[in-house]
């Protein structure tokens, strides 16, 4: 079975961060947020070997574009699979109630680590 490699882009990262501190600082809850910040990476060390197993997202358009996502609680993981390079691209964390799409077009229209792979 072949390994990926997983890059967490740096949106992501602060994703998993901003929304943990959200919860550990704003709702108070800090033994929550280290273990929706445990369980998200947990989730993406999942993809290391079978990263096509979840479903391409639900909008054509970002479908069209060969953007995953993994649930984990109450967020989405979106990433990307470059088959080539054997690695997984985490491109952000979002929460379910976020207006994904456009946050992701936005994304990938001004990233040039995603248009230039």
């Amino acid at each position: 079975m072949k390994k990926y490699n997983i890059i967490i882009l740096p949106l992501a990262e602060n994703d998993i961060i901003n929304q943990t501190d959200y919860i550990a600082f704003t709702l108070k809850s800090p033994q929550t947020a280290l273990n929706i910040s445990i369980g998200i990476r947990k989730s993406i060390d999942k993809l290391l070997y079978n990263p096509a197993r979840h479903e391409l997202d639900e909008d054509e358009e970002l479908a069209s574009l060969g953007i995953r996502k993994q649930y984990y609680k109450n967020y989405k993981i979106y990433y990307l699979i470059d088959e080539i390079n054997q690695t997984i691209y985490i491109l952000r964390v979002l929460h379910m109630l976020v207006d994904s799409k456009s946050v992701l077009l936005r994304m990938l229209k001004n990233d040039d680590q995603i248009n230039d792979k």
